[in-house]
């Protein structure tokens, strides 16, 4: 596998979860926040396990309400070595951009809640990346 190969497989990393129309203007509500994603991670994980392309299988969402926690895993067939320069820096900045960018999660986020992104690797090897904004 060429590094190039697995660099573009993970340009699919960020999960696409849309969640609220548009917040209300009242205080946040980690109930009313909490039904809407366990809604969607029903939805999502009805994919677990399928690849997204060669080199990255989805394993799925993991939440956790009590704990203010939504995880996004993936599987990545290959190593972290053989990763362009650079790739945990760019891949936290696409996080961070993809989740801090939408007012639902950011209000979460803002509230408490921890958006995470899990790479295992073919080495066993497990990278998170946590959305701060």
């Amino acid at each position: 596998m060429s590094r190039r190969r697995t660099a573009c497989a993970l340009a699919t990393i960020p999960i696409a979860i849309t969640l609220l129309s548009s917040p209300p203007a009242t205080a946040f509500d980690h109930e009313e926040f909490c039904a809407a994603l366990t809604d969607i991670v029903a939805r999502m994980n009805a994919r677990k396990g399928r690849w997204l392309d060669r080199s990255t299988r989805y394993d799925g969402v993991e939440l956790e309400c009590e704990s203010k926690t939504l995880e996004a895993r993936r599987f990545v067939n290959a190593s972290p070595d053989a990763m362009r320069e650079g790739w945990e820096a760019r891949k936290e900045q696409q996080w961070n951009a993809a989740y801090c960018s939408d007012e639902a999660y950011r209000e979460a986020i803002d509230n408490g809640w921890s958006i995470i992104s899990t790479l295992t690797f073919r080495t066993g090897e497990q990278v998170s990346f946590v959305a701060e904004c």
